[in-house]
């Protein structure tokens, strides 16, 4: 008896179409562990609610997550690095370390001396070189920097003494520029002295840097606005408006080129691109709500959406074309 066939939905979104439109694949399955039969691997996906690490392997239209990945003993959380072949990985009262991932197999590479955990959150540069963490517990924010080979940290602040608790952060490739920011506010955090107010707004959701090493994008949900922070470390940052009315905007993050920042709107089911030179504003109706932007291995290739036991959406841009592949659901092993 032949193999059951899986379908995926294919949704091209050029730049000339009104509407997106559905083509409909049908592809032979191909087994779950497709990472370990050296099927291409597309990226990585960590599980926010506990610790589990899948790759997405195969090729667009016939993307598959695969089995758990083994993680070292004692794993508590797994953090993804954007668009890169490792992650950095919690392990309890041992701390951090970086995890080492390739062709859809992980190697534990060490641990990272005075990382503190457990971690609230952490958010890596454009280039993934460097890392913020933010423990809320410990009241420490830290940088790292020379990631993933020669981890070292390098900046330790004690927030108790801050404005506000820092809700989520950005770095520069090089860690000279580190901005983080409340529900309301974006502040610079220098070497030293305390931080520094760059700009106030109405329901911030998400900051990015960009790959320049100096400016900052920040996605304002209340105006439905996305501001630029320019030369952030300098005495008097620029401000621009790059766009408004991008209504239900998201998580933001810049493109490989650093040109345009891409702008997730799960508010209405679609992404939008905005030129930094010009402002202009391309947008990609999306069959699922973009909940998060998470870089894969391809460029300008993002996961938008991933839940326990559903389908995941990847979104891909060629340079002049937009279109989104649906995932089929992880394979999740009924208890015995």
């Amino acid at each position: 008896m032949g193999r059951p066939c899986q379908r995926f939905l294919v949704i091209p979104m050029g730049k000339t179409r009104p509407y997106a439109y559905l083509l409909l694949v049908a592809l032979a399955a191909l087994p779950s562990r497709a990472a370990d039969l050296g099927v291409p691997v597309a990226g990585y996906v960590a599980s926010p609610s506990q610790p589990e690490l899948r790759a997405i392997s195969g090729v667009p239209g016939s993307y598959l997550f695969s089995d758990p990945l083994p993680l070292p003993p004692g794993t508590t959380s797994v953090h993804v690095a954007p668009g890169k072949d490792f992650a950095l990985i919690e392990m309890g009262a041992a701390g951090f370390a970086v995890l080492s991932l390739s062709g859809g197999a992980a190697a534990h590479g060490g641990a990272l001396s005075g990382a503190v955990s457990p971690a609230d959150w952490v958010a890596f540069s454009p280039g993934a070189q460097s890392a913020i963490l933010f423990s809320s517990s410990a009241q420490r924010l830290q940088l790292l920097t020379g990631l993933p080979a020669a981890p070292l940290l390098a900046r330790d602040w004690d927030v108790s003494t801050w404005p506000e608790p820092p809700r989520m952060a950005a770095v520069s490739d090089d860690g000279d520029a580190c901005v983080f920011a409340s529900g309301h506010s974006v502040y610079l955090a220098p070497p030293d002295g305390p931080a520094r107010l760059l700009l106030s707004a109405g329901e911030i959701v998400s900051i990015a840097a960009l790959p320049n090493g100096t400016d900052v994008a920040v996605a304002d949900r209340n105006t439905a606005s996305l501001h630029l922070l320019q030369n952030v470390t300098a005495p008097a940052p620029a401000l621009r408006v790059l766009a408004s009315g991008l209504a239900g905007l998201g998580t933001i993050y810049p493109s490989a080129d650093g040109g345009s920042i891409w702008v997730a709107r799960p508010g209405a089911r679609a992404l939008s691109s905005v030129e930094i030179a010009s402002g202009a504003v391309r947008t990609f109706p999306s069959a699922v709500a973009p909940v998060r932007l998470l870089p894969l291995l391809g460029r300008d290739t993002f996961l938008i959406t991933a839940s326990p036991q559903r389908p995941g959406g990847v979104f891909l841009w060629d340079g002049s074309e937009g279109r989104m592949v649906l995932v089929p659901a992880a394979r999740v092993e009924s208890a015995q």
